[in-house]
């Protein structure tokens, strides 16, 4: 680490921009990370426990009284529009009819969109980080390369202690940039799956809201 940190304290300005680039990049990836995995954890938790409850209810209305609103989440959010539905299109005493039900589904697949679209926010900023870091680092490559190949043409010596320097500072760039992109890219491919599954289990649950209805 000592090593390390001596060829940053040496390396030029434009090696230690590249390092404060590809430094906040992963700060912010790492932030998301975790605060992503924290959401999308407790959103399946509550739709699997939303998907048992549905199974064992028997009408709209159990459902309702046995389910515990968190208006965080979506499934929440989900019986909560349905109800709201329910209750404009019930009004006066009439029954559900086929238009209201198909009315209902269109209104509660536009709310799955829109969570989906809300649980994907920011994982456009890992995507990001994950395709542009390996460039960022081999920016700073080329930029130590050149270095070396410059010292070289002052001094007029290819010695190790010319040239050592530069590949150093070049290598390092490269690694860091390594160093961010994958966690990046690793972290986008895990919460788009996570996201995909927890989008499944809106339309299932969806599905089991309208089943419910038609009895």
């Amino acid at each position: 680490m000592g090593g390390f940190g001596t060829i940053l304290f040496s390396a030029g300005p434009m090696a230690k921009a590249v390092v404060l680039i590809l430094f906040f990049f992963s700060v912010v990836s790492w932030t998301i990370i975790f605060r992503k995995w924290k959401e999308l954890r407790k959103v399946r938790e509550d739709g699997e426990a939303f998907l048992q409850l549905i199974k064992e209810s028997s009408t709209l209305g159990n459902l309702t009284a046995n389910h515990r609103q968190d208006r965080h989440s979506p499934f929440s959010k989900l019986l909560a529009l349905s109800q709201y539905e329910v209750s404009l299109r019930c009004a006066g005493d009439r029954s559900m009819n086929v238009e209201s039900i198909m009315a209902i589904k269109g209104v509660m697949q536009a709310a799955t969109g829109e969570e989906t679209a809300r649980l994907e926010t920011r994982l456009s900023f890992l995507a990001t980080t994950a395709n542009t870091a390996p460039f960022i680092g081999l920016f700073g490559t080329v930029w130590g390369i050149m270095d070396s190949f410059r010292e070289i043409g002052i001094k007029g010596t290819t010695s190790l202690a010319v040239v050592a320097p530069g590949i150093s500072e070049a290598l390092v760039a490269t690694a860091i940039g390594l160093a961010t992109a994958i966690p990046a890219v690793l972290a986008y491919n895990y919460f788009t799956s996570r996201v995909k599954t927890v989008t499944s289990m809106m339309e299932n649950a969806s599905t089991y809201i309208l089943g419910l209805l038609t009895r």
